[in-house]
């Protein structure tokens, strides 16, 4: 074991060797504060980073770019480009000058929408028409009030993107390597973004033709010419955009950069307004985002996003996301979609994501820099493999303890126990068959004063609707115990709950999961017809055991229906946490009766109670189409047919 760790750190010690580090400052030249967020890339940006909040960077340089150019770049500030120092070397201070304005020289021969008309027309020419992959590296996080993670997730992503003269803002995303450090405490209740990667996807403003640049969506702006500037040693018009006045259907306010000569979007930043932060099934209450475009073999592609959110949780602490996208890598040519099982989903927390972590991947990856304590606690996995080698285990002690960063909470019992539960929801068809009749019922119970006489009309019809809210506990990744409560709608109602073993089994295992599914369930079922509501002038009826003494007291005649229900269906995977079902059951009865179901309709609604009375009993007079009976009308049938939806907690 000694001497396979020792070639394996020999081994790594050889590939640092081929690479040293730039590392470096930059600030603004007139005030020489730093300036956060600036782009730093090397050999026209095939590896590149950003910048932090102090203007520091650190980039890691093979061999062979050793002697290519360095580039800075930053919307409103001039680029800065110079060949690579000789490394290895001191902190590189690199000042920005401010692009002077240059509204003066631009000569505007049409309005500011023809513009940006003119860039949206222009896509197709400026933008990728064939499918691309993107390289890049991805960093979220939620940070305090006081702007300290409580959680960072770095990985290396790999971007698809369909053609850009299609508009959308989906595409599929591949975790190559990821890496965490988690200082949350364990809680029952925790929020995690979800569907982080996707900002690729969901902040290509080009490519999903954002409202600000939607033909649709003009009438809502009003946009204006600002000072121009230089982006990347091109003159752009900088137009500004806004709602206009009174007008609550723009979403977004912010600067777009296009190129004075191609007419290409080089980059936007913008915010949600009030209206965009109100709009749409994820709201927040502040979000802005910055995003910019780089030149590659003739056309414009997706060099950076970044995304900022905060949001404040009806439960727990006000969440600050923050999250960013740096392209290191296209190509355009043989672009293949990855499978089903390779890609992120959306609702997926990248927190949670099963990606394997190898810190020895992160030497030759560019990366952005981040905090030393948290640089440390990233790496505690490595730490803790080579400690366990040498080091009595009584004397191991976390190298996350050892920098001086909490460790996360171990994972308890009940987080584990929440991964194996799911819940959801199904409609369905109760296979009800019903002819057309006319009820009526005396009721006269004796010795109470009490008395109701009702007709009631009932409509032929072969099925009825009903609903569900289901529970799961997966005993196995197969087999799992099933719980769900049911409730009937139109014409008829009544409340039952179903029990018993579900098995799925993966049928598609190298592509979207599609399960053969099967279960056995005891089921009950109540099946009820409102007679009406009665007043219940002399209080105190007493119905087997129960006393009702409220005011008025509503009747429902109703059949109550056992049964055993094998069943067979299939489920598809729609993401996975989400789970699309239907599932055909056969009802095998075991018993049935029929009741009066009297229940108190005025009173407290926690001290309302209901009672029940058997048919036949002599104080109940029951007439179907004018023929004397102690049954319900309606025959149960054995087919029942299900759709629904079932969610995985984690």
């Amino acid at each position: 074991m000694r001497l396979l760790l020792g070639i394996w750190l020999t081994l790594t010690t050889c590939t640092a060797c081929a690479q040293v580090i730039l590392r470096g400052q930059v600030v603004d030249a007139e005030t020489n504060q730093p300036i956060p967020n600036a782009q730093v890339g090397v050999a026209g940006n095939r590896i590149g980073t950003s910048t932090n909040a102090d203007g520091r960077f650190a980039l890691s340089i093979p061999t062979q770019y050793q002697r290519e150019q360095l580039e800075v770049a930053l919307l409103g500030y001039r680029k800065y480009a110079q060949l690579l120092p000789s490394l290895p070397g001191p902190e590189l201070r690199i000042a920005l000058q401010i692009s002077p304005a240059a509204l003066g020289e631009v000569q505007v021969t049409a309005s500011v929408l023809g513009i940006v008309r003119e860039a949206v027309a222009r896509i197709p020419r400026n933008y990728p028409v064939r499918n691309t992959r993107l390289t890049g590296f991805y960093r979220e996080s939620d940070n305090d009030p006081t702007g300290r993670p409580r959680y960072l997730v770095e990985g290396l992503l790999t971007v698809f993107k369909d053609p850009y003269p299609q508009r959308t803002d989906e595409g599929a995303v591949q975790i190559r390597q990821s890496r965490k450090v988690d200082l949350r405490p364990q809680t029952l209740v925790r929020v995690d973004w979800a569907g982080g990667p996707f900002i690729a996807h969901k902040a290509d403003f080009v490519h999903a033709r954002a409202q600000f640049i939607s033909p649709a969506h003009f009438r809502h702006y009003d946009y204006r010419l600002a000072a121009g500037s230089t982006y990347a040693d091109r003159r752009v018009y900088v137009i500004e955009f806004n709602p206009k006045r009174g007008n609550r259907r723009a979403d977004f306010a912010g600067r777009l950069y296009i190129d004075q000569d191609s007419y290409a979007f080089l980059g936007a930043e913008w915010h949600y307004t009030l209206a965009g932060l109100r709009s749409g099934l994820h709201r927040a209450d502040s979000r802005a985002l910055r995003v910019a475009y780089q030149p590659y073999a003739g056309r414009w592609h997706l060099k950076t996003v970044w995304w900022q959110t905060s949001y404040r949780p009806p439960v727990g602490e006000p969440l600050q996301y923050f999250g960013e996208f740096l392209t290191t890598a296209i190509d355009t040519a043989g672009i293949s979609q990855p499978t089903y099982q390779e890609r992120a989903q959306y609702y997926d927390a990248f927190l949670h994501n099963a990606v394997p972590y190898d810190s020895a991947f992160w030497q030759t990856q560019t990366t952005l820099l981040r905090p030393a304590a948290l640089e440390q606690a990233l790496d505690q996995q490595r730490q803790q493999r080579a400690d366990s080698l040498f080091r009595p285990r009584a004397q191991q002690v976390p190298a996350a303890a050892e920098a001086g960063v909490p460790p996360a909470a171990p994972t308890s019992a009940a987080f584990r126990l929440l991964s194996r539960i799911r819940y959801g929801a199904a409609l369905g068809a109760w296979p009800l068959a019903v002819p057309g009749a006319t009820l009526a019922l005396d009721y006269a119970p004796a010795g109470s004063g009490f008395r109701a006489q009702s007709t009631r009309n009932v409509a032929a019809q072969s099925l009825t609707g009903w609903w569900n809210a289901e529970y799961q506990f997966d005993l196995t990744p197969e087999l799992a115990v099933r719980l769900a409560t049911r409730r009937l709608f139109r014409q008829f109602s009544g409340d039952g709950w179903e029990a018993g073993l579900s098995y799925e089994h993966n049928l598609n295992p190298r592509r979207r999961p599609l399960f053969g599914r099967a279960g056995l369930a005891y089921t009950r079922q109540a099946v009820a017809r409102s007679l009406g509501t009665f007043e219940n002038a002399s209080g105190g009826v007493r119905v087997s055991g129960t006393t009702l003494n409220a005011a008025e007291l509503g009747l429902q005649l109703q059949s109550t229906f056992d049964a055993v229900q094998p069943k067979l269906g299939l489920g598809l995977e729609l993401s996975h946490k989400i789970e699309l079902v239907a599932d055909l059951g056969y009802l095998l009865p075991l018993r049935s009766r029929t009741q009066l179901v009297l229940s108190e309709k005025s009173g407290f609604f926690l001290t309302r109670s209901s009672a029940a009375i058997d048919l036949p009993s002599p104080a109940v007079s029951l007439r179907v189409n004018e023929q004397a009976t102690a049954t319900v009308p309606w025959q149960q049938r054995r087919w029942l047919l299900s759709f629904g939806l079932l969610y995985r907690l984690r």
